[in-house]
């Protein structure tokens, strides 16, 4: 047999050097992108940490330095209630840290005062706290199961108490249930009563016969007790300010006449300028 003389071509072998030596060892290109990405993975980390421990570093600083403890608590707005008592009931107090106070929670401790409509909280740095206050205004005195304070508004906020102010329109005639069943409808009655108190004040009658109760009958329609001698006048449905012309002038005439009214009735809406006088 003749033997084979396997030549190994040189182009060949090289090729097939390059080849596997491919695959054994990386390009450099190769090499350079994984360092390039190792870079900066840990140089992302390293900013990463530093952030993180300057945050830490400042936030030790606030929380911890006497710089930043309060030193005045401010009040602004109060009239009814006093800044030693809007304090009492914020829970907050001098030397504390102003960054470590929780605002919101000493919000709803004042928000929970039944004087207080509307209260907001604001750092003065470095070392003040300002607490900003609505108080609710009373405008009547409304006769439910006890005597209620309500706004101009209509709306009753709290029982009435000793302190509190007692010389205002006393509604009547209102159900507690009403305002259960029907708020909205019971509130918008009150402020009308409200309303007719106030109108009443600005009247010519008001100087001569105190108005001492605004009455609301089961139907809707309103009256007023007025004077010393408790004179009712039925007033019907709004508009009143003519109706309360009609009565100051009806008032003036018995006056005249030294007459003494036991009711006048004005509540014909279908004709408000008639009045009926019933004598005493």
């Amino acid at each position: 047999m003749t033997p084979v003389n396997r030549r190994l071509d040189p182009k060949s072998a090289g090729e097939h050097t390059t080849a596997t030596g491919s695959r054994r060892n990386p390009s450099p290109s190769h090499t350079n992108r994984w360092f390039s990405a190792l870079r900066t993975i840990f140089g992302a980390s390293l900013v990463m940490a530093a952030s993180i421990g300057l945050a830490w570093t400042v936030r030790h600083y606030m929380t911890h330095s006497p710089r930043f403890s309060v030193t005045e608590i401010r009040v602004v707005g109060g009239v009814r209630r006093s800044a030693d008592a809007v304090i009492a009931e914020s829970g907050l107090s001098v030397a504390s840290n102003v960054f470590s106070i929780d605002l919101d929670v000493a919000r709803n401790k004042i928000a929970s005062d039944p004087w207080i409509d509307d209260v907001s909280l604001a750092r003065n740095l470095p070392a003040t706290i300002v607490i900003h206050v609505r108080e609710r205004v009373a405008a009547g005195l409304i006769a439910l199961d006890d005597l209620q304070l309500a706004t101009a508004d209509g709306e009753p906020f709290k029982r009435l108490e000793p302190g509190d102010p007692v010389d205002l329109p006393i509604v009547t005639g209102i159900r507690s249930e009403g305002l259960a069943d029907d708020h909205e409808g019971t509130v918008r009655t009150i402020r009308r009563a409200i309303g007719l108190a106030a109108e009443y004040a600005n009247s010519s009658l008001a100087a001569r016969a105190p108005l001492e109760e605004v009455h609301v009958s089961p139907d809707g329609s309103f009256s007023i007790v007025v004077g010393r001698g408790a004179l009712p006048i039925s007033l019907g449905s709004p508009p009143f300010r003519r109706k309360l012309d009609e009565a100051s002038r009806v008032f003036t005439e018995l006056e005249k006449r030294g007459a003494h009214a036991g009711a006048l009735l004005l509540d014909n809406d279908a004709h408000p300028e008639r009045v009926v006088v019933r004598m005493k």
